[in-house]
């Protein structure tokens, strides 16, 4: 089992689905440390990643009653994800269709984070509104902040 990955999971070119990916972006150009992907929500993929990762920070798009340019950090080792309706997602399969899955196949990491971006515009288009990316740099700076991120990129 590898330590540490972040997971950007979306559509480049869903509007706001999009920013999942923007994340990375960021990151690729601040960290070589920590083994960062683009992901467009494939459920088998997903649940490999979580039973062989220590550390696993999924960052995606959501569409939720919150403003727009919020975002929330959720513990899933301690907290849920409300299961969304299908066509609320732009996956084959939903995020939290797959930590349920994995969570029911005992492949879930030992430290399980989701960042959730509040996305309005998923229409076809390869920019985000000015509010999520707003958001994606707020996000960014977060996850730097996670102790054991911190811990690894002090290491490299």
């Amino acid at each position: 089992m590898t330590d540490i990955i972040i997971v950007g999971i979306g559509n480049r070119y869903r509007g706001d689905d999009g920013a999942g990916w923007a994340v990375i972006d960021k990151l690729i150009v601040i960290s070589k440390a920590i083994k960062l992907v683009r992901q467009q929500g494939d459920i088998a993929e997903l649940i490999d990643i979580f039973a062989n990762y220590k550390s696993v920070y999924l960052v995606d798009a959501c569409l939720s009653n919150a403003h727009i340019e919020s975002w929330k950090r959720i513990d899933l080792n301690k907290q849920t994800v409300i299961e969304e309706n299908l066509q609320t997602s732009t996956h084959g399969f939903s995020v939290s269709q797959a930590i349920s899955l994995a969570k029911n196949l005992n492949r879930l990491p030992d430290n399980f984070i989701l960042y959730m971006i509040s996305g309005d515009n998923y229409n076809i288009s390869d920019q985000l509104s000015p509010p999520v990316a707003g958001s994606v740099a707020q996000v960014v700076k977060a996850l730097l902040n996670e102790e054991d991120i911190k811990a690894c990129m002090n290491k490299a």
